[in-house]
């Protein structure tokens, strides 16, 4: 019976998801792969709020502190280099050469707890994110969720804890100016909320602001003209998957990491797509 027990306590360490074989260290109990060497597609995590307060919001979109650490201790004990958006698309498009193991971080719309908690983090961790804000509420409050009643109030980042951020590297994106439903817009509307939002942050930054996200994920061949048309490099959306050399550079695929995940999940869903060829979409 002890045998047994210990044969099936061995079993339970072991995970086996797309040829990778993951294995407990005891010191930590971080799951270390040996099956993983090379990538070839580059996985955008995208996250939304890291916070400890349950007042925050349910875990769909709030991953607690202690859960994002633990995930960037998984990720750097792994051996994933933390890049930039900008590194994958120097890589695509200009043949730079990339880490074996690279991961990009992004936070959507801005909340003062990225500043808070999430950036000390990855501090830690050295490493680094693109954060994607709403450049019209600034220091405000994400009136575009409490208006229809999706999630309490949250207080969004002032500027002094975006120029704080920018100044260490950390790359601020556009989320444009109100967080609307782009593709329920007039094509006018939605220019002003593409391209104003970038002026008005290139303007407090100093510098140019290259990368969109389209918000709820909802974008159609109008607004992706009108991305390209703003100056902007690259756009995300929500849509799953990893990016390639030939992935659309304004239609950036990434993967949701939700506050529900446990860590055997949040493996799972870093590890479900094909690391040797095309995505597998769900």
């Amino acid at each position: 019976m002890k045998k047994r027990f210990l044969a099936m306590a061995l079993l339970a360490v072991l995970v086996l998801s797309g040829g990778a074989i993951w294995h407990y260290c005891h010191s930590d109990i971080i799951p270390i792969e040996t099956g993983i060497k090379v990538m070839k597609g580059v996985p955008v995590l995208m996250y939304h709020k890291v916070n400890p307060d349950s007042g925050a919001g349910g875990f769909g979109l709030r991953v607690t502190p202690e859960n994002f650490d633990w995930q960037m201790h998984y990720l750097k004990k792994n051996g994933y280099r933390s890049i930039s958006l900008g590194d994958m698309l120097d890589s695509f498009q200009h043949k730079k050469a990339l880490p074996k193991k690279p991961v990009i971080i992004t936070f959507d719309d801005g909340y003062q707890d990225n500043y808070r908690y999430a950036y000390p983090i990855l501090k830690k961790y050295n490493y680094t994110a693109t954060i994607f804000v709403v450049a019209g509420l600034i220091g405000k409050t994400n009136e575009f969720d409490v208006k229809k009643h999706l999630q309490p109030e949250n207080k969004m980042m002032d500027w002094s804890e975006i120029i704080s951020l920018d100044n260490a590297g950390i790359t601020i994106g556009s989320h444009t100016l109100t967080h609307p439903h782009l593709t329920g817009l007039s094509d006018a509307e939605a220019r002003q909320e593409i391209m104003v939002s970038k002026k008005v942050l290139e303007a407090k930054l100093g510098r140019e602001v290259q990368f969109f996200c389209y918000p709820y994920g909802e974008y159609n061949e109008s607004m992706v003209r009108l991305v390209k048309e703003a100056g902007y490099r690259a756009a995300t959306t929500t849509k799953q998957g990893l990016n390639y050399q030939n992935t659309d550079a304004y239609l950036l695929k990434r993967i949701r990491i939700m506050g529900k995940y446990n860590h055997e999940k949040f493996i799972e869903e870093l590890h479900k797509w094909d690391y040797t060829g095309e995505s597998k979409e769900l």
